[in-house]
């Protein structure tokens, strides 16, 4: 089913389910974007349509649309206040990325390919990298127990 978002008083859409999460993800929409689902009633927020909010988030307040035909992807009707998409019918504008400092893009890493040579060569780095972290712990322990039998000599010669 189609999604519809508004963005900056601009409603973009209609997007898949899959594409709302890849630009949610990107950081081109926030969870508490509104947003509706083709066939639904009333406005929401994105992360409530896309199940990652709690139903007890107050949804913005807009005004009953009627639903959809049920398979379509056909544009809901005018709301006050919010300009349509640019462009035609069947091509609307495509929001681009953010490019504000304000608005950190959230990385997250799931798998990863790399070569055997490669990963033989990133673990050797690391245990070099792991050297003087072992010395520093080292003279710490070192002191540390050198304290420890200095106090235990002192009290045992009373």
């Amino acid at each position: 089913m189609a999604i519809w978002v508004i963005k900056d008083g601009q409603r973009e859409g209609p997007y898949e389910e899959q594409d709302v999460r890849e630009l949610l993800y990107e950081g081109t929409y926030a969870e508490s974007d509104p947003a509706i689902r083709d066939g639904h009633l009333d406005w929401s927020t994105l992360g409530r349509i896309l199940g990652r909010q709690s139903p007890a988030a107050e949804p913005p307040s807009r005004p009953l649309i009627p639903p959809a035909e049920p398979g379509s992807a056909s544009e809901p009707p005018a709301i006050p206040g919010v300009a349509s998409p640019e462009g035609a019918a069947g091509s609307p504008a495509q929001p681009g990325l953010p490019n504000s400092p304000d608005r950190p893009i959230q990385v997250a890493i799931v798998d990863f390919d790399m070569p055997f040579g490669s990963m033989v060569m990133l673990m050797v780095k690391w245990t070099i990298a792991s050297i003087p972290a072992l010395l520093i712990l080292g003279g710490i322990a070192v002191i540390l127990w050198v304290a420890l039998f200095a106090v235990i000599a002192v009290l045992l010669q009373h």
